[in-house]
Formats: C-alpha cells, sequence, structure tokens
C-alpha cells in the first residue's frame, strides 16, 4: 500500500479521473490560445517537487521531477529526465522506507523515450532493470535480453509525465499511449476535460484538467478515481494529482517549481 501511495504520481497515470465542473478564469479565447497547441515541455534545469499527503493530513512523502540535462547519448542528442519518489517522515520510521528513481532518456527529435532505467528501495530490498527502447523499430530491449514487440508512442513512466505536459491540451480532444512498465504494456487514453482554477503552496494556477482511462492491461480501471492539473501556460507543469484509492484519499501537491538557471 505505501509503495502505492509514494510513486502515484508516476503509476497512476494509467488510472482513470472523473469528470466535474469549474468556472472559467479567463476568457474563452485566451486560453484557448495557450492551451490548444502541442509544446515542448523539456527545459534542462527544471525541477519540480511535490508533497504526497494521505487522508488530506499525513504527508508520507516527496516526489521530484526533474530535467537533468540535454546532450548527445549514444550518438542521440537527447534530455535526461528522472522521477524520484520516497517516503518521509513518521511513515517512513513507522512503515517502510521506499526509494524509487525512474530515469528517461528522450531523443530531442520526436520526444520519446530510447532507453529507460529504474532503480527501486523498498526496506532493504533494492532492485533495478533498464530497456532500451526502439521506436521506429517498434522493439524494445529488456535488461534479460528478451525483446518486446510495441506498438507506436510508447513511453516508460518518467516519459510519459513529460508526453502528457507536451500534449495538446483541448478540451475534448484526447490522446492515446501506451506504457512499458515492469516488462508490461498498458495503453491508457488521456482526456482533456474541464478547465479550473488551482491553488497550491507554490501559487495558484489556471489549469486543464487531465481525465486518464485504461483501455488494455488493467482489469480494473476506475480504481482510484485520478485526476492530474497541468497549467495552460508555457511551461505545462503538473501542479496537482487527486486520487481516491479503497484506503483513503491521496493529493500529490506541486510544493516548489525551479527553473532552469540562466547562463
Amino acid at each position: 500500500m505505501l509503495k502505492t501511495l509514494l510513486v502515484l504520481m508516476v503509476i497512476a497515470l494509467t488510472l482513470p479521473a472523473a469528470m466535474s465542473q469549474s468556472r472559467q478564469v479567463r476568457s474563452e479565447s485566451t486560453i484557448a490560445a495557450s492551451a490548444s497547441a502541442p509544446r515542448n515541455p523539456f527545459v534542462a534545469g527544471e525541477r519540480l517537487s511535490y508533497d504526497v499527503s494521505w487522508a488530506d493530513f499525513i504527508v508520507a512523502g516527496e516526489l521530484t521531477i526533474q530535467t537533468d540535462e540535454r546532450r548527445s547519448f549514444d550518438g542521440i542528442d537527447g534530455y535526461h529526465v528522472t522521477a524520484q519518489a520516497r517516503s518521509v517522515g513518521l511513515v517512513s520510521i513507522l512503515n517502510l522506507k521506499v526509494n524509487d528513481v525512474y530515469e528517461s532518456f528522450i531523443d530531442q527529435a520526436t520526444l520519446q523515450p530510447f532507453r529507460a532505467e529504474k532503480h527501486s528501495r523498498h526496506g532493504k530490498k533494492q532492485s533495478q532493470s533498464s530497456v532500451t527502447i526502439d521506436q521506429q523499430q517498434r522493439s524494445a530491449r529488456l535488461s534479460g535480453g528478451r525483446t518486446l514487440e510495441i506498438p507506436p508512442d510508447t513511453y516508460d513512466l518518467a516519459g510519459l509525465i513529460f508526453a502528457m505536459r507536451g500534449m495538446d491540451l483541448t478540451l475534448g480532444k484526447s490522446r492515446t499511449f501506451t506504457v512499458l512498465e515492469d516488462e508490461k504494456l498498458y495503453t491508457i487514453n488521456v482526456h482533456p476535460e474541464t478547465r479550473e482554477k488551482i491553488t497550491t503552496r507554490a501559487g495558484s494556477y489556471d489549469t486543464v484538467r487531465l481525465a486518464t482511462g485504461m483501455m488494455k492491461g488493467r482489469e480494473n480501471d476506475k480504481l482510484y478515481n485520478l485526476r492530474m492539473y497541468i497549467t495552460n501556460d508555457a511551461r505545462r507543469l503538473p501542479v496537482l494529482i487527486t486520487a481516491e484509492p479503497s484506503w483513503g484519499s491521496v493529493r500529490v501537491e506541486l510544493t516548489s517549481a525551479t527553473a532552469a538557471k540562466k547562463p
């Protein structure tokens, strides 16, 4: 249960959100212009920090998403991004220490991942895995040497977060992604459903709320009732995620957003 709580933002993107209504905070034409067009969400040096709270009062974990650098990786001009989730405070002391790091290497030309790595620690248990993704040949080479056939638009978990940030946010215009995690493929549909004003510890934001629905890979696609809120400005910041698993409500809230330093 604790692992699910701490990596909720990364893993539960494969689960759905329900629709609700909210007031508009700017004119229709202004919002449509800023939210509709797809964008490149990668800015080297960007660091986003989140608190993961449970049952509205327990801060159980921290999540960090960052774009570490842009350079050549194995001859490919790309971005190196990471998503790290770890337990903190009383939950970490009384329950289980968790530290999961997801790394993704994104092709600058296609904005799709060509390599991904996962480093996981749960208590005394540690594990790591990697995958090499060939988007053109539609294949993925797993850690053990096995090759897996993949469809177009296949992402690892860290890469998926940035793909959702960069997608077309026109209301009602859905996009389908395939997620490769633990050597299994999951197909999800991401649907921009409404606009909403959101306030977190980092500030107040005009956002587009995304609903995610499972199309293939899990039997129950309404387990968490997940909502993800992304700003409709140029930065496309994911500022809030809420979910309602059976063991209590979860809130993943942006606490700070550090932009790249100017040279």
